[in-house]
């Protein structure tokens, strides 16, 4: 039996919460101590059952939710409560998590197998064809790789993918980087017997890297005569122009935009297909979660992680589409829905949060 500790931001609707507090809930089942600290809880969505040890450090908002590279200093009240709540305790394994709890680590007394848990890109790229917004650009990613460097120097990191283990490694060559992969917790059997409802399904934030246009366009182009359904929140104006392109491409009747949904497994099991057209994902979590519950998938091929899992059977390869080519992506689409791949027993296990938390075992063994 192991003791555990996670630590992070809050447990809100974002997927690395959503993986953490599963993961978490799954070490406790396989008869591990597990505690849980959130630096503050007034954003919290997600529910913590009695298995696992609940914390709230409630820290200043502005630290707990500020901007990751605005560092970030606790108060003397709130060193004395890590100190209380933390440090006093002797831990096997401890995860800091997305994405200000990184900064927690130096209040720690334990330096020993301590992990941060790195669930996306710190150091995003934002293209631009201005020059001038170029040239700001570069100088903003000088300016964060130092900031990286300076606050995981010497560090033990945990990457979901290939990619950003081995960019990060090269960013700390005094660092330990290592990739475990996400894993879900899904009995699709609990979904096998509802009835299809749309063709295509597309599941994420409303937000420009999501390049949700691009799924819509594509739906478009595949002469699909179903409907595509769109689970995801977002600011309003983002919202209102993908809804003026479905009214542009005159397919308005056939888009369902559900909103924020928080069981979104039923509506992707009902779906022929799930379309991920993001520039860039770090894992696709929601890839996984849809091949559990038998609902295959297209992609762009926008990582390694992305890449790995749809390698995990050779037949799923083949709708792993050159990203920003929409006219492929319409084409997988069509042959997806009209002769959909089976996904194997063998891949949900792979892609299951066992295989994920035997890894996180094994940081201590």
């Amino acid at each position: 039996m192991k003791k555990i500790l996670f630590i992070v931001d809050d447990l809100g609707k974002g997927g690395a919460e959503k993986v953490t507090l599963e993961l978490a809930h799954t070490l406790a089942n396989n008869e591990n101590l597990v505690t849980l600290a959130v630096l503050n809880s007034s954003k919290n969505t997600l529910v913590v059952d009695s298995s696992i040890e609940y914390i709230d450090l409630n820290i200043n908002p502005k630290f707990a939710f500020g901007k990751l590279w605005k560092f970030k200093e606790l108060s003397l009240q709130e060193q004395k409560i890590v100190s209380s709540v933390i440090n006093e305790k002797k831990f096997d394994l401890i995860i800091l998590g997305f994405h200000n709890g990184y900064y927690l680590g130096k209040y720690l007394t334990q330096k020993k197998n301590v992990w941060y848990w790195i669930h996306g890109e710190l150091i995003e790229y934002r293209p631009t064809k201005s020059l001038f917004k170029r040239i700001k650009e570069n100088f903003r990613q000088i300016k964060n790789q130092y900031k990286f460097r300076k606050l995981f120097a010497h560090k033990n990191l945990i990457t979901v993918n290939r990619d950003l283990q081995n960019k990060y490694q090269f960013l700390l060559p005094n660092s330990k980087v290592i990739h475990i992969a996400n894993g879900v917790t899904i009995q699709s059997e609990c979904y096998s017997k509802l009835e299809k409802k749309w063709d295509v399904i597309f599941v994420g934030r409303l937000t420009s890297i999501k390049q949700i246009d691009h799924a819509i366009l594509a739906f478009s182009k595949s002469c699909l005569s179903g409907k595509m359904a769109i689970v995801g929140d977002g600011n309003e104006s983002d919202k209102a122009k993908l809804i003026a392109l479905c009214e542009k491409l005159n397919i308005i009747e056939r888009v369902d935009f559900l909103g924020w949904i928080n069981d979104p497994y039923p509506f992707i099991a009902q779906a022929s297909c799930l379309v991920m057209s993001s520039n860039y994902e770090s894992f696709g979590l929601v890839i996984a979660e849809s091949l559990c519950l038998d609902t295959p998938v297209v992609a762009y091929n926008c990582s390694q992680g992305v890449a790995d899992i749809l390698s995990l059977q050779t037949d799923m390869q083949e709708y792993l589409v050159e990203k920003q080519n929409i006219d492929e992506l319409a084409q997988k689409l069509a042959q997806c829905v009209q002769s959909p791949y089976p996904i194997l027993t063998n891949t949900k296990k792979k892609l299951s949060i066992q295989n994920t938390a035997k890894q996180f075992i094994q940081l201590i063994e």
